[in-house]
């Protein structure tokens, strides 16, 4: 199992979707550090994620669910095999992974999951029959500062969630650990930042549950906000980690 690193949780607080980027190569060092943690996912997972470093007639100048994206010529492409079980889920969970690993290094990012050149996307990867193109990612160096757009898209989107939407305790006691799960869970981004997601406290276990339709990327969303929720109860030294038992994720 890929160990949660304590940069991730550093990165969160830093982690903003960007959509203005320096018109830059990926240098070979941050190159090298995705490359390394994506063959570590897809050698544990059997997900076929892949980054591409030049693909900006792909992705740079089309519109995105939240704006323009500029400037940008590096993605991370979210490939699966269909037959793969819960494969959606994974790939949030894994792909926000790279996102944060991406965060850490000084990079930007943004989850691309609506309005994007598809098949031009796959004129830069390896992809067969069975598998999916889900969603991109954007990825490459921007400015310390969001610029006007980004800052007015930020507003737009900002939605007024609160930790009781988040966490159902049915009359248990929140732990810390689980507190603080769902306080992580709370910054984890969501296509159109609806956040469907919800953890169930059930004899001192966590279950993590869809609570809503998102324009089919609900299932993203749920593997992105566990990670979040995992790294939440990392930093109260609990480490657990997510089983899928009984058609439900289970944290424990």
């Amino acid at each position: 199992m890929i160990e949660l690193k304590e940069q991730w949780v550093k990165a969160i607080d830093s982690r903003d979707s960007r959509r203005t980027y320096i018109d830059k190569a990926l240098e070979e060092n941050d190159m090298t550090a995705l490359l390394e943690l994506i063959g570590k996912i897809n050698k544990e997972t059997n997900l076929n994620i892949q980054l591409v470093k030049d693909g900006k007639e792909a992705i740079s100048g089309f519109k995105a669910s939240y704006g323009m994206i500029t400037g940008v010529s590096s993605f991370l492409a979210l490939v699966a095999d269909k037959n793969i079980k819960n494969y959606k889920e994974k790939l949030g969970y894994y792909g926000e992974m790279l996102v944060l690993e991406a965060t850490s290094l000084g990079l930007g990012t943004c989850w691309i999951g609506g309005t994007y050149k598809k098949e031009e996307c796959k004129k830069h990867i390896n992809i067969n029959d069975d598998e999916e193109l889900v969603c991109i990612i954007a990825v490459g160096y921007v400015d310390e500062e969001l610029s006007i757009k980004e800052k007015l898209v930020e507003r737009l989107n900002k939605k007024d969630i609160k930790l009781e939407d988040i966490i159902i305790a049915n009359g248990n006691a929140i732990a810390s650990w689980m507190k603080e799960g769902a306080v992580f869970a709370m910054k984890s981004p969501s296509a159109l930042n609806k956040k469907p997601i919800a953890f169930k406290i059930e004899e001192n276990k966590i279950k993590a549950v869809i609570t809503k339709s998102n324009h089919g990327y609900e299932e993203i969303d749920l593997g992105i906000s566990m990670l979040h929720f995992a790294l939440g109860a990392y930093t109260k030294e609990y480490k657990g980690d997510w089983k899928y038992e009984e058609d439900q994720y289970i944290f424990s």
